[in-house]
């Protein structure tokens, strides 16, 4: 049956989208709610496994390649298989990992006009600090550096402000909407369902953000695209309570509607002569309709035939559930591209709506256009529709008229034009052949029964039973047998028990081990097995031994980053699509409002934004991600950096910190740059005060020698003199004495002459003991002034290796 056949037609004038046309397409959604593109996206039935395999419940007939090859053995299947989860760390680890990955991403504007703006801003701001700077009376050098960094500033860190106020949305709306959680369990679905989808809406005027069900969405005609945005009809297909239906319509809910659902009147719409549903006659049919319904599904290749279903015209389930569809459609708009004169010679254009009449005095002509345009729907029940309307999000953009999506983002993880593989189904042949090891091993510990010991009944002594005769055996170790007693029945009647084929005390061995040790094996190689394919490596899950060393395990945990790097891409990307829908979704959201709201900002402040709404609206912004392998490795190499760079003091606390709070790598460039470049300035200034200090020290050893040489020329100076003194003294004595002789005068007296030298001389040593007292004086003195000196010199120094510490605060002083 051709899907497209039945769906309503979609280029029709809004005059001819009435309501009954709106009605058609729930109606179809109904009957074809279990439709997909099976070219790419995976069967129903496959992801149901996956699911409940991950969840811990196998399915055997999924097992039966393993379990039970070439089909021989079909009336010895197991009914029950014990599940091993050896596949759940793989993924677990993987989306612990991609919780911790940084995702770098920045806003910037992609209006022409506003980024001609931006630049003639940045070119403005940089001849005003240019007419600053040659004005000023700073040096040169200081000069350039204050230029340098400037103009780093516009290149690297300057944002205009409307950048910063869609960077900080962007960031408001991640944490309202508890986006981080989301994109990791999305993550999840795409390891193990191989799909990933998430929807962007304005519920009640608020921006909403959905980690949808890949088993609940459903989509037709996208080709061969691994996106599920490019399709042409989105059906969400869900059981809601009805608290959940009356928090997301209730702006649109009637009170009958609401009473409907109060009563819950949404019952299966044909019923028998007992009055009871077609679908539910007893507590019997009702399990019957359970597993056949259910199997239905599973088994169907693409659309849902509702001729050969049961039970899908009943719209609650059986915990009193309310099925609510929600569909999506891309439907066409008629839109004219109208020229005129732009009274400059010149012909200018704009869009026009389908209604606008042409002014063909004034000019104008114009050619029709047939444009995408989003509509949707929603489906309470049998009989509630809500909102059969176009999206009030349309995302247009400027170049690209026919441009547009529709909310829901979607990542499948396939190769080219192939359909979707997961990690789990890479990982599932080999979780089965293990689990069915197990199961072996079980078994076969099951039915060993240790030596048994072959007993022959006709040997049991006369009015014993075999429970008697294990009783002796057990407590005496003694088989009594009594090898006299007749036969009674058939050739053996009168025979003795003796003469007939004696078996007894013959051992039975059952030898398991060796059956045992091979299935351990083999669970042991699906392990190893299972890490080579999916590419998470038991070094990955921090299964390590003593004999590695620390470079092979660091290989093999960059190896398997390697496989697995492929995965982390794809949900990357679309992580990408989504911010820039949510910019989108806020930028409608938002408009005609001026909103507050506080914020958490980089240093950890609250701050409160403001934001004019039509303003915010009016731009065209883009997303900028840097989230490459360069990237990836540095964050693993992070703690190892920032601890380095704490022990060097190249980093101070604060500012590692704020690198462990920080979102973007480039951020965290920039803060080390910044501390790079403090300490580059304290060493500077701690070189130049270490200079002056040596100069100082230099200079004071100088003035230290000058005097030092100032005091021992003066020595030498004063014995110099007390020499000649002595010398002239001694002259002058042999002068007279030789005057007296030559006069020959006998009335001299020699002893008078001798006592006069004598009083001389003591004289003179008098003289020379004062000199030299005077002397041994002012040594005394100047070693006590370098010895004062030498202690400043000591305190200088202490004072210049040892700062101060800052003046304690009242508190502590108190």
């Amino acid at each position: 049956m051709s899907i497209a056949k039945n769906f309503p037609p979609q280029v029709l004038p809004m005059s001819k989208k009435n309501k009954k046309w709106r009605k058609q397409h729930l109606d179809w959604a109904d009957k074809n709610s279990y439709l997909n593109n099976n070219s790419v996206r995976k069967k129903f039935q496959k992801k149901h496994i996956n699911y409940k395999l991950y969840e811990g419940v196998l399915d055997l007939n999924d097992m039966k390649l393993v379990l039970n090859p070439g089909d021989l053995e079909r009336y010895f299947i197991p009914n029950n298989v014990q599940h091993y989860p050896i596949i759940t760390p793989r993924v677990n680890v993987l989306v612990g990992e991609e919780k911790r990955r940084k995702f770098d991403w920045s806003v910037h504007l992609k209006n022409p006009n506003t980024v001609s703006q931006v630049i003639k801003q940045k070119k403005q701001m940089m001849d005003q600090k240019l007419q600053e700077m040659l004005m000023s009376s700073i040096p040169q050098e200081e000069l350039e550096k204050e230029l340098e960094e400037y103009a780093r500033y516009i290149n690297f860190d300057y944002l205009d402000a409307r950048e910063k106020r869609a960077n900080i949305i962007m960031k408001h709306y991640i944490e309202k909407l508890d986006m981080k959680i989301k994109f990791q369990q999305g993550f999840k679905d795409g390891l193990i369902a191989g799909e990933e989808v998430y929807m962007f809406d304005i519920v009640n005027g608020e921006v909403t953000f959905e980690k949808l069900n890949p088993n609940k969405v459903f989509t037709l005609r996208s080709g061969s695209s691994n996106k599920h945005e490019d399709a042409d009809v989105i059906v969400l297909d869900d059981f809601w309570s009805p608290g959940k239906i009356q928090d997301h319509f209730y702006e649109d809910l009637k009170k009958a509607d609401l009473k409907k659902i109060d009563e819950n009147q949404h019952k299966a719409g044909v019923v028998d002569s007992d009055g009871e549903s077609l679908a539910i006659d007893d507590i019997k049919g009702h399990e019957i309709l359970e597993r056949e319904s259910i199997n239905s599904f599973l088994e169907m290749s693409g659309v849902y035939d509702q001729s050969g279903g049961i039970g899908r015209n009943s719209y609650t389930d059986t915990d009193g559930n309310i099925r609510v569809i929600r569909m999506m459609w891309r439907s066409k708009k008629k839109i004219l591209k109208v020229e005129y004169p732009d009274g400059n010679g010149g012909m200018a254009i704009k869009w026009m709506s389908e209604d606008y009449k042409i002014n063909k005095a004034m000019g104008e002509t114009s050619k029709e256009y047939w444009i995408n345009q989003w509509w949707k729907g929603a489906k309470i029940g049998q009989d509630t529709y809500l909102q059969m309307k176009p999206k009030e999000i349309q995302y247009n953009k400027c170049n690209q008229p026919s441009f547009n999506s529709s909310g829901v983002v979607g990542q499948i993880y396939n190769t080219n034009d192939g359909r979707a593989v997961s990690l789990v189904d890479r990982a599932k042949p080999f979780q089965y052949l293990y689990d069915i090891s197990w199961y072996r091993v079980n078994e076969a510990l099951a039915k060993y029964m240790g030596s048994i010991v072959e007993v022959d009944v006709a040997k049991i002594p006369k009015g014993w039973n075999l429970t008697k005769w294990l009783y002796f055996a057990r407590k005496a170790g003694i088989g009594v047998v009594d090898s006299f007693k007749e036969g009674n029945r058939g050739m053996a009647k009168g025979k003795l028990a003796g003469s007939v084929g004696n078996t007894t005390g013959k051992v039975l061995e059952q030898r398991v081990g060796n059956f045992i040790q091979t299935h351990i094996e083999m669970m042991e190689f699906a392990k190893s097995q299972m890490d080579e394919i999916t590419g998470v490596s038991r070094q990955r899950l921090g299964q390590t031994e003593s004999r590695e060393t620390v470079g092979g395990i660091e290989r093999a945990v960059s190896q398997s980053n390697h496989i697995t790097e492929e995965l982390f891409t794809l949900h990357d990307y679309c992580k990408k699509r989504c911010f820039q829908i949510l910019l989108e979704t806020a930028k409608i959201a938002l408009k005609g409002n001026d909103t507050k709201f506080q914020y958490i900002a980089d240093d950890y402040t609250r701050q409160v934004m403001e934001v004019p709404g039509d303003e915010f609206a009016e731009e065209e912004y883009g997303l900028a991600v840097s989230n490459d392998d360069a990237i990836n490795a540095m964050q693993q190499k992070l703690d190892g950096m920032v601890q380095l760079g704490l022990q060097n003091q190249m980093l101070s606390f604060s500012t590692a910190m704020k690198i462990y709070g920080s979102s973007s790598m480039r951020e965290v460039v920039r803060m080390i740059e910044k501390d790079e470049t403090d300490l580059q300035q304290r060493q500077a200034q701690q070189s130049e005060m270490q200079n002056k200090q040596a100069q100082e020290a230099l200079a004071q050893n100088q003035r230290q020698e000058d005097t030092k040489n100032q005091i021992e020329l003066h020595k030498n100076d004063s014995k110099n003199e007390t020499d000649i003194y002595i010398a002239e003294l001694n002259a002058e004595t042999n002068r007279i004495n030789k005057e007296q002789e030559g006069s020959g005068e006998s009335n001299v007296n020699p002893d008078n002459d001798q006592e006069t030298n004598r009083i001389e001389l003591e004289k003179f040593k008098s003289e020379l003991g004062i000199k030299q007292e005077s002397l041994d004086n002012d040594m005394k003195k100047h070693d006590d002034v370098m010895k004062r000196k030498d202690k400043e010199l000591k305190i200088k120094e202490k004072a210049a290796n040892n700062p101060a510490p800052k003046p304690a605060s009242a508190k502590t002083k108190k």
